[in-house]
């Protein structure tokens, strides 16, 4: 991987996290901003990408919590 920064998402319908690329977090709000719309996912942290893999294991449990 690369030290490319990358967004942590979190989905409160899903239930999930997403990692992707920043840039296209940007992006992807820009258009949103443009189309007046929104998601459903909320930017909840920024690094690498192992870093965001970490925070999205650590935060998990809440996920999971969440199912039952």
């Amino acid at each position: 991987m690369s030290a490319e920064t990358y967004s942590l998402l979190w989905s409160k319908k899903s239930n999930c996290f997403h990692i992707e690329p920043l840039d296209d977090t940007v992006s992807k709000g820009i258009g949103f901003m443009y189309e007046n719309k929104t998601n459903d996912y909320l930017l909840i942290g920024y690094g690498t990408y192992e870093a965001m893999s970490r925070n999205a294991d650590r935060l998990r449990p809440i996920l999971i919590e969440r199912e039952e």
